[in-house]
């Protein structure tokens, strides 16, 4: 879908401006994520597309991996870019963009940067 490529591309920026964001990996498992990297290398997919929107039999779900650093607990970093996800679907919600709120926002932390080794 056009329209959640572009929803997807709006959500990575937004998550990629939370503070405690160092990066955001594609939502999906590694071998997955890994064949996306070649898409994305062979022009098959948009590199800022990272954000994956699942549409199933009615429900919604919403999924990304990102990487945090240490200038903030990692806890309020997750709890952060789920409220920003929400917050920005339920706007596309109340501009009609969107049919209505997912069901599930899934925030994975897949590497935590910047941990001093002392």
């Amino acid at each position: 879908m056009h329209d959640d490529q572009e929803l997807s591309r709006h959500l990575t920026a937004l998550i990629r401006s939370t503070p405690g964001v160092d990066e955001v990996y594609p939502a999906q498992p590694i071998v997955e994520a890994a064949a996306d990297a070649i898409a994305v290398k062979l022009a098959l997919r948009q590199p800022d597309v990272l954000v994956d929107i699942d549409r199933d039999h009615g429900s919604t779900t919403i999924t990304a991996g990102i990487a945090a650093n240490d200038t903030r607990p990692a806890p309020d970093t997750i709890r952060e870019v789920g409220e920003r996800i929400r917050d920005a679907l339920a706007q596309r919600h109340a501009d009609g963009a969107e049919a209505r709120e997912p069901d599930l926002i899934t925030v994975t932390i897949r590497l935590v940067e910047g941990l001093d080794a002392d």
